[in-house]
């Protein structure tokens, strides 16, 4: 027949060859080559894809048949036992209609293959589902020569070849189903899935009865790329053309219920069932039909006729069906019994022990379910369920919160073989926990977001990092991070500790958007929740400081302070609660804040004493106390304490350069002058203070330079001071004239007329001069206005003095007088102001100061005696000489006495007064009296000149104070809390805090032990000792014995006692 139909195919065209084949292929039920020809493929010599594809192999041996019975040759559908080695014994279910050999109406032989085919469809399905196992494609031989030769290139591997020996004979001789098949095996070779499909596609096309394997390839193909309904018309075709297809209805009936087609899949079971009623696979699918449709006594009914029908030795899958649904259904004893029977079945395996752990979770028998899971890991026969096995430990750790305890079964999985791919998520978890505990908080919420953002899933180990990283995000002060991960939940979900925090965290934003009052609504019910937390309370008081600093402008001085009462009554509540240093050190700054300096030093001690690390802050803190209470040297050496702790504390070189300017450690002021401009951002510095500094110190170019970096009236204004005490008039007048034409300033207005007219004065001394400047000063007069340097005592002393050389001595002395009563006026107000170099009188001081009350009254005795008032000028030397403490003045004065007295005596001059021709008695060097001409006193016997004694006005500066830091309470906010959320993995009960989930409960407590016999005296004595009543009661009083226990010691008493 076959070389009928080569004749024909060399004589007809293509169409008509095809026409041809169909014609043969209508009475042809299977093809198939006889095994033992010299052209069959032997297994070791296909390649391996087929291997891996041919869903037609792993059989087993038919009972009480051998092999040979069904590979003889005269079976239509040839098959062979399978033993995991691809290079083992294979069948070849083929069918050929050309072969002449072939008896094609034996109809025994149909059944006889249906019958092996459904005895062996276990190991066939389970082939189909996972392509896992070496499988061997029966293939078709022709008797063609270009056929042979590609067939014997596929065994040997060289598929490409072969299928262009394919492919060229189809062009030659048409559609051959030899060449189709071969064709679409050799495209799953390469990986060609389009044209594999396509091929095969053809085939049952063209040949829809040629082989049932090629509906089986295919479908398998198209379910692999996820076309289930393509699948299903394709192996529901091969059922249409192959009569009691067991196998294919199988494979249909999956893949309905994987559709979820379950009616459909039940059909096909029941179908199955009628071809071969003894097979489990049939129940089992019925059960998982049953179980997708909530119908869990019809699943657990048909599991046990497949038990029925299976071997006790392979039960253990069906029974594993089984108790999986006794779990779902809580109905423990039976999934108890079919534990059992698993053990029983397969008392090694590392998945009945798995799932025997998953039962004891279920009853809530932890330990029990721990040891599961340990037996399960030291039998190890499986990957999967030693993974699982490791994974449920390791969750119930995490449960029960012990991390590191979890963290040391995870390290298990370096030595085990276990897909650690599943373990992932836990190691970032536990890891990531493990260093929130340790406060390394950044690192832990970089763990925690890389295990959220792979795990994908929302699970409750998720549910569980979010609320961790929460917390992580917290303690960094990531509020707004913080709230995000929290508000993914809905608050009755929220663990207890989660809640507080996110009460917390609603609190701290608020504040932030200075929304006070929700805030504080905020803090009183995250006090309430947990009323032992200081926290909350401490928050409350931040924002009563924070109404205390802004309310500066809104209301007075005393409903202000009230705020801070406020705070500092909530803070001492909470110090009650916790007494943490950070809590006492701001409570020690309300303090301050209010005056109270006593309570305030006992606070900042014990913020000190109680700190694990010196804080730079506390320090300073005292130093500005200590500054208060006058204690300035242990304030300069807090101060230097901060700066050891904090090299870039500015606020501490400047208060430290104040201290020791004022004890006259000028060089070491200057540097820490320095670094506090080299520290401080140029537009915070106050240049203003600086300049004073500098000046004080001497750095005179340096003090000028700050008060012109002010850029303010009053910056303006010291500059001018600086330089009238330097002495450069020409500059001072400049930056008068500049302060009155940008400023309009009537004060720098008078003070620079005064300046002029003491510079014209001091240059040339003349009649016009001198009446222009008592003109000039009289004006100024008139509206009793002074300038902020040349007061009016100052101005009526300036006039007396021109008046003096203008030789009206009366005059001159009456404003002497009236600008002395100003004078002490000026001073008794300015007392009330803290001022630097401030004027006193009686300072023995002769730099820079108009004058001091030994000058007055030296200058009102020369007045005198030009008047010729003698007896009033000895009576003010004699008040003068009694005033003087200086011995070298004394003498001087002494002298001038004592040479007035001898000019009025009618005797001959002295030698030693003729050699007097200018007295001075107070210095006068840079200083504007020695500019000024000396005067002629009218002496009968001596010519004598003087000169009165005086300078420039003093150059007053605001004083420079070391106060209270108000930006220490502006300063205070939630972030300078130190950071103490609740910890999400510690549990609070009203007796305190719950380390651990993992309790055992003791039914019995056996406080005896064995004892040697030598210890039976002194364990005697010992009992004897515990009758007391009194030390049974201090006993109880220290261990803090519950009530349960209390009552077993007595009972144990009672026993010894016995």
């Amino acid at each position: 027949m076959q070389n009928k139909l080569q004749q024909q195919a060399h004589e007809t065209p293509n169409a008509e060859r095809v026409q041809a084949y169909q014609n043969q292929l209508q009475g042809t039920i299977h093809y198939s080559f006889k095994v033992g020809q010299s052209t069959q493929l032997k297994p070791s010599e296909l390649p391996p894809k087929v291997l891996q594809q041919n869903p037609t192999t792993e059989v087993r041996r038919i009972k009480n048949k051998s092999i040979s019975q069904h590979i003889g040759g005269n079976g239509i559908h040839q098959q062979v036992n399978y033993y995991k080695q691809p290079n083992k014994r294979i069948i070849y279910d083929s069918t050929n209609c050309l072969n002449p050999q072939i008896n094609r109406s034996s109809s025994n032989r149909i059944k006889k293959i249906h019958s092996v085919s459904s005895q062996n469809y276990e190991s066939f399905i389970q082939n189909l589902e996972d392509h896992s196992r070496n499988n061997l494609v029966c293939n078709e031989v022709a008797t063609s020569t270009e056929l042979n030769e590609g067939k014997k290139l596929f065994t040997d591997n060289k598929t490409e070849e072969a299928l262009k020996i394919f492919q060229t004979y189809q062009s030659k001789y048409g559609l051959n189903p030899d060449a189709l098949y071969l064709s679409g095996l050799c495209y799953m070779s390469l990986d060609q899935e389009e044209k594999y499909i396509e091929q095969f596609q053809t085939l049952i096309k063209t040949f829809p009865t040629y082989k049932r394997t090629a509906y089986m390839y295919l479908a398998i193909c198209l379910k692999k790329n996820n076309h289930i309904n393509e699948a299903i018309n394709v192996i529901s075709q091969g059922i249409t053309h192959f009569n009691r297809y067991f196998e294919a209805l199988i494979f249909r009936a999956k893949l309905f219920l994987k559709h979820k087609c379950y009616d459909k899949a039940m059909k096909d079971f029941n179908s199955a069932i009628h071809i071969n009623p003894r097979k489990p696979v049939c129940y089992v699918g019925l059960s998982d039909c049953y179980k997708q449709a909530n119908q869990l006594q019809q699943a657990i009914e048909e599991l046990n006729k497949a038990i029925e029908f299976e071997e006790f030795s392979k039960q253990k899958s069906i029974v594993l069906k089984r108790f999986t649904i006794y779990l779902e259904t809580k109905e423990f004893e039976k999934a108890k019994q079919d534990m059992m029977l698993l053990l029983e079945i397969s008392p090694n395996d590392s998945e009945v022990y798995y799932f025997k752990g998953i039962l004891m979770q279920k009853q809530k028998r932890l330990q029990d379910a721990l040891l599961a899971f340990e037996q399960s890991i030291k039998f190890n026969s499986e990957k999967k369920p030693v993974t699982k096995s490791l994974y449920e430990i390791v969750k119930i750790k995490i449960e029960q919160n012990d991390y590191y305890s979890a963290q040391h079964e995870l390290d298990r999985a370096a030595y085990l073989d276990v897909d650690k791919t599943q373990l992932q998520k836990f190691e970032l978890f536990v890891e990531g926990a493990i260093y929130l505990m340790k406060r390394k908080f950044e690192e832990g919420t970089h763990l925690l977001t890389e295990m959220i953002t792979k795990n994908n899933q929302s699970d409750n180990l998720k549910f569980q990092a979010h609320q961790y990283r929460a917390y992580g995000y917290f303690c960094q002060s990531k509020y707004n991070l913080a709230n995000q991960d929290l508000e993914l939940y809905q608050e009755n979900l929220l663990e207890k500790a989660s809640l507080y925090n996110k009460l917390l965290c609603h609190g701290i934003i608020k504040y932030e958007d200075n929304e006070l009052e929700q805030s504080k609504r905020e803090f009183f019910q995250a006090h309430k929740m947990l009323p032992n937390k200081m926290e909350p309370l401490f928050y409350q008081a931040i924002i009563s400081i924070k109404k205390y600093c802004s309310s500066l402008e809104k209301m007075s001085e005393e409903n202000r302070i009230k705020y801070l009462k406020e705070a500092l009554d909530l803070l001492e509540r909470a110090a009650k609660i916790c007494e943490q240093s950070n809590l006492l050190f701001y409570k020690g700054i309300l303090h301050f804040a209010l005056g109270n300096l006593d309570q305030s030093a006992v606070d900042l001690e014990q913020a000190i004493e109680k700190s694990e690390d010196n804080q730079a802050q506390h320090y300073y803190v005292r130093g500005l106390l200590y500054c208060q209470r006058q204690l300035f040297k242990q304030a300069v050496n807090d101060f230097s304490i901060c700066l050891s702790l904090d090299q870039n504390h500015p606020e501490s070189y400047l208060n430290r350069c104040k201290l020791l300017t004022m004890m006259g450690d000028v060089a070491t002021a200057y540097l820490d002058l320095q670094k506090y401009i080299e520290l401080k951002e140029q537009y915070s510095i106050n240049y203003h203070t600086v300049g004073i500094l500098y000046f004080l110190i001497g750095a005179y170019e340096e003090a000028i330079q700050a008060f012109a970096d002010c850029k303010t009236l009053e910056g303006q204004y010291e500059k001018v001071k600086v330089l009238i005490y330097g002495k450069e008039l020409n500059s001072a007048l400049n930056e008068l004239s500049i302060i009155i034409e940008e400023l309009h300033s009537h004060e720098a207005t008078i003070d620079k007329q005064m300046l002029t007219i003491l510079k014209e004065t001091s240059q040339q001394i003349s009649t016009k001069i001198l009446e222009d400047s008592i003109s000039s000063i009289s004006q100024i007069q008139k509206g009793q206005q002074e300038g902020l340097i040349f007061r009016l005592s100052d101005i009526y002393f300036y006039k007396g003095l021109f008046y003096t050389y203008l030789g009206q001595y009366s005059k001159a002395k009456q404003c002497l007088r009236f600008s002395y009563d100003l004078k002490e006026k000026e001073i008794k107000k300015s007392r009330n102001t803290q001022l630097i170099n401030q004027n006193t009188l009686e300072d023995f001081d002769f730099t820079n100061k108009t004058y001091n009350i030994y000058e007055h009254l030296y200058n009102c005795a020369i007045l005198d005696v030009i008047l010729g008032n003698i007896e009033e000028a000895f009576e003010t030397l004699t008040l003068l000489h009694e005033h003087l403490t200086q011995i070298e003045f004394r003498v001087q004065l002494q002298i001038l006495m004592e040479l007035l007295r001898d000019d009025l005596l009618d005797t001959p001059p002295e030698e030693e007064f003729s050699k007097i021709q200018e007295f001075q008695l107070f210095p006068q060097h840079n200083r504007l009296c020695s500019i000024y001409p000396a005067l002629q006193l009218p002496l009968k016997k001596y010519s004598v000149v003087i000169r009165m004694s005086f300078c420039l006005p003093i150059v007053e500066f605001p004083s420079q104070p070391i106060l209270f830091d108000e930006q220490l309470l502006q300063k205070i906010s939630p972030k300078v809390v130190e950071n103490k959320p609740e910890a999400p993995w510690i549990k609070r009960s009203n007796e305190g805090v719950i380390f651990t989930d993992n309790i055992q409960c003791i039914d019995d407590l056996d406080l005896q032990s064995t004892v040697r016999k030598e210890e039976n005296e002194e364990t005697e004595q010992e009992n004897i000792n515990l009758q007391n009543d009194d030390e049974i009661t201090k006993l109880k009083e220290k261990l803090k014995l519950d009530d349960q226990i209390t009552k077993k010691l007595n009972s144990i008493l009672q026993q010894i006692e016995e």
